[in-house]
């Protein structure tokens, strides 16, 4: 049976709608690299125009009935039925429903912002991720993340306090359908306890003695376990929209490559097209990435497998995700962690920050410094990453630049073949971070095992070691480059990375959210007629 493309554009559209209102009536607030508006020009965020120009009369806002909100409460109990016998997750107890006005949307945008341990993580790294060059120099992300979710979000599940909030300003056909979304992560917290569930390192640190020479990968596994969550409610939505066809995901895996390919497609939005391409991909991949995981496990076991058994044996780090043969196999790609550098660095250096750089991270790299080729062909021979940021003595503490920070980043790959192009890479790519680089010197001048290229933030040495190994050090200079080495290689007290470069952007709820509103524009931009059964 072919669906029509009015019955997709028709269910889309509501989807659209119900995620795209959320302060679409607020002015925003502008990027300070984008460009001005045009006087009367309408003015909306990254996901769809809808805000009205200040100097226009703005129409009085209609609110739903009384009897409209009775019959939208109502319906979330069929949709969570719905979304319980899709996903196999049991419901405990009926859910807590309210209706928010937009002040109160707004106050909880506002206290996310400002409690948010991810939002406030965000901009801890905006630092490290401008030192490796994903963000650009002059990047203000504090006012992009005001931007964006002052307008974009819109009806929610809150984890803290376990309610599914309604909105009273749009009517329930139009809320309903982004209820299927919502309520699965209702249904994964109810079952699995989703904040506890989604940080695995919180719960080992309160149950293990505490000790400052160890921090555990939380952040890879974190990151993983993230995009299972959102993957698992797009299938459930896209399930709820198939609904009126008699279709599914599992029967209609075709429709799932639509839905995937649109994602990732360009929208007419001037802030999503100027967002640094860390930003976007990471925005996009708990959706797109976890979609595709989730539609890899409903081909190779079936919905127990893809819900409920992706919960109770989750990957465990991003190359899982976007390998998801290898989580079928269980092929565990070992942590490659870093000793404690604090005795080498001395008192010239302080600890700034310590993480992951998973295949995720890796392919963004990738596509940014190289082209899309290079991502595809090097990124899934990841085989762990690790990175540590240390800052100068004596830097000011309140705005630190990049030329303030040293990074170390270890990476290892399964070839000493793919190690040396991804080694060729990075060097090139140096010209697109910084304004002066040198010629780079090789040594040995046979080999160029390793290369130090000189910068206006220091020089940045970039060596292959045993193992299929490359070590890239950025502002230290080369003999304490050497000291930092012989460290790496000799000490047997590790000291396991805490923090992935692009999970804040994944896993932060708020940015999820007004995220959600983007994807189904793209959707709704490229929904054809779906393929047969």
């Amino acid at each position: 049976m072919i669906v029509s493309r009015k019955t997709c554009l028709r269910l889309l559209g509501l989807l659209l709608l119900a995620c795209s209102l959320g302060f679409g009536q607020t002015q925003a607030e502008s990027h300070p690299n984008s460009d001005s508006s045009k006087p009367g020009e309408h003015r909306g965020d990254i996901g769809i125009n809808v805000e009205q120009n200040s100097s226009q009369k703005k129409a009085p806002e209609k609110k739903i009935s009384p009897e409209e909100a009775k019959a939208l409460f109502a319906s979330v109990d069929e949709i969570f039925k719905f979304a319980s016998e899709d996903t196999g997750f049991a419901i405990k107890h009926p859910v807590k429903r309210e209706l928010a006005s937009r002040d109160v949307v707004q106050k909880y945008v506002e206290s996310r912002l400002s409690e948010d341990e991810d939002a406030k993580r965000l901009e801890r790294s905006e630092i490290v991720l401008k030192k490796f060059g994903l963000l650009p120099r002059d990047f203000d992300l504090h006012t992009f993340l005001i931007g964006l979710l002052r307008e974009q979000v819109a009806g929610y599940y809150d984890v803290r306090t376990k309610t599914i909030y309604l909105l009273d300003w749009l009517d329930a056909e139009a809320q309903q359908p982004v209820l299927a979304h919502e309520l699965t992560h209702a249904l994964q917290d109810q079952n699995y306890d989703l904040k506890k569930w989604s940080s695995p390192g919180e719960q080992r640190e309160q149950s293990d003695k505490k000790d400052d020479r160890f921090e555990y990968d939380e952040d890879e596994e974190s990151m993983a376990r993230n995009a299972v969550a959102e993957g698992q409610a797009m299938v459930t939505l896209i399930d709820y929209m198939l609904r009126p066809t008699g279709h599914s995901l599992a029967d209609s895996p075709q429709f799932g490559k639509v839905m995937r390919d649109a994602m990732g497609k360009a929208t007419d939005s001037p802030m999503l097209e100027r967002a640094p391409l860390m930003l976007r991909e990471s925005l996009l991949y708990p959706y797109r990435d976890g979609l595709d995981f989730e539609q890899e496990l409903l081909s190779a076991g079936g919905r127990p497998l893809a819900f409920v058994g992706a919960f109770k044996q989750p990957p465990q780090n991003t190359h899982e995700i976007l390998d998801p043969a290898d989580y079928l196999k269980r092929a565990a790609v070992p942590p490659l962690p870093i000793p404690d550098l604090r005795s080498t660095l001395g008192k010239s250096y302080e600890k700034y920050d310590v993480g992951s750089v998973g295949q995720f991270d890796v392919s963004v790299i990738l596509k940014q410094f190289s082209d899309n080729g290079a991502s595809a062909k090097l990124a899934p021979a990841w085989r762990g990453g690790s990175y540590y940021a240390a800052r100068k003595s004596g830097s000011s503490k309140s705005a630190i630049a990049t030329g303030d920070l040293a990074i170390l980043y270890l990476s290892r790959w399964d070839s000493d073949n793919v190690a040396e192009q991804f080694a060729r890479v990075y060097r090139e790519g140096l010209t697109k971070r910084y304004k002066q680089v040198g010629k780079p010197q090789c040594l040995p001048a046979e080999t160029c095992d390793r290369t130090i290229v000189a910068t206006e933030e220091g020089p940045v040495i970039i060596e292959r070691l045993a193992n299929s190994t490359v070590l890239i050090t950025e502002g230290f200079e080369p003999t304490l480059q050497q000291q930092l080495k012989a460290k790496l290689q000799s000490d047997s007290e590790k000291r396991v990375a805490e923090r992935d470069l692009a999970l804040p952007f994944a896993r932060c709820a708020l940015l999820q959210e007004a995220m959600r509103s983007v994807i189904l524009k793209n959707l709704l931009r490229a929904c054809g007629p779906l393929p047969t059964r």
